[in-house]
């Protein structure tokens, strides 16, 4: 009997101490921000907007299927 009450104690404090340490672990906060981060910059060009759109075929260039779209070049 005794013995059986000390498992359960130890299980019920295992649970606790890892609870706890879900509740009040930190380091995600920093991973999901630098996550944020590098997804917005991957995608920072991927708008059709100085791009060049001609003929018909399969390519998307702003919601149109087209069958050239040159991009990227400036002169700046």
């Amino acid at each position: 009997m005794k013995k059986k009450t000390v498992l359960k104690l130890l299980f019920i404090a295992s649970c606790f101490v890892a609870m706890c340490s879900l509740f009040y672990n930190n380091k995600t906060n920093t991973l999901d921000s630098l996550a944020f981060q590098n997804i917005e910059a991957l995608a920072h060009d991927e708008n059709d907007a100085g791009a060049y759109c001609a003929g018909y075929g399969s390519v998307d260039c702003r919601s149109y299927k087209v069958e050239y779209k040159v991009s990227g070049l400036s002169l700046e």
